[in-house]
């Protein structure tokens, strides 16, 4: 008889324990740092001047960034851009009749032309959450730092001499410049580590120059004027959270 209202006693003393440190542990959640790396993908549209040279484009995002005790974000990120379609033919002054290009061995070349692009910059933004027990919200974050992007020509039998090493230079409309980014979505993040995530919309807008002198293509001297490469796109990103201000308070009798 003693023995089972003993145990009944502690299995009452664990429940209770387990509930009250569940609840410290919530609460300690909402008011820690985070420190988190993420890893995203997205597809972008391009806008301005931007849209004379390239079509749509994917691209793949890295990031690194804290989030204060008051849901501040500060961070860094990367995005490398890549799309296949050019609509500005750089290799139309070596095209036959047939649209084909021929190369040293005078047979047809394989040699395709495609986007490649990077941003890098730095972001300040603020996380809202949807109520005071959750840290997943409304995310939205600005940023700035330096747009780049050129046409890459793929050459892979290398059987055009007239674009090898330095030669290249001429076709590939190297251009970079200054950049805002601005994003706003959705931001999951739970105390579990297991489902972190945010989605949502993002826009760039690049104020950017040529960077060569000369356009092989043309034989003429690149316009130096101020461009504005714009783009429209979805993102979204896993996040991986290191909740290094966490402290398990318990209590010891």
């Amino acid at each position: 008889m003693y023995i089972r209202k003993i145990l009944f006693f502690i299995c009452l003393f664990l429940v209770a324990s387990s509930s009250v440190k569940s609840q410290d542990e919530t609460k300690s959640f909402m008011k820690i740092g985070m420190t988190n790396f993420s890893f995203g993908f997205g597809t972008e549209f391009p806008i301005g001047d931007l849209k004379d040279r390239f079509s749509d484009n994917l691209k793949f995002t890295l990031g690194a960034e804290r989030i204060t005790k008051t849901n501040w974000i500060f961070g860094l990120e990367f995005s490398y851009m890549f799309g296949d379609t050019v609509k500005e033919d750089v290799l139309a002054p070596l095209r036959i009749s047939n649209g084909e290009v021929l190369g040293s061995d005078h047979a047809y070349a394989d040699v395709f032309t495609r986007e490649r692009g990077a941003f890098f910059g730095v972001n300040i933004g603020k996380l809202i959450p949807f109520n005071k027990k959750s840290r997943s919200g409304l995310r939205v974050t600005g940023a700035f730092g330096l747009l780049a992007h050129y046409v890459r020509i793929q050459d892979d039998a290398r059987s055009l001499p007239q674009i090898e090493g330095d030669y290249l230079k001429g076709y590939d409309r190297l251009t970079r410049g200054f950049a805002l980014r601005e994003f706003i979505g959705y931001q999951h993040v739970t105390e579990s580590k297991r489902v972190n995530f945010y989605i949502g919309l993002e826009f760039t807008q690049g104020f950017t120059t040529a960077i060569r002198e000369v356009n092989f293509d043309s034989g003429l001297p690149t316009n130096k004027e101020s461009r504005f490469d714009g783009l429209i796109g979805l993102k979204a990103a896993w996040i991986l959270p290191f909740f290094n201000d966490y402290v398990d308070e318990e209590v010891f009798y």
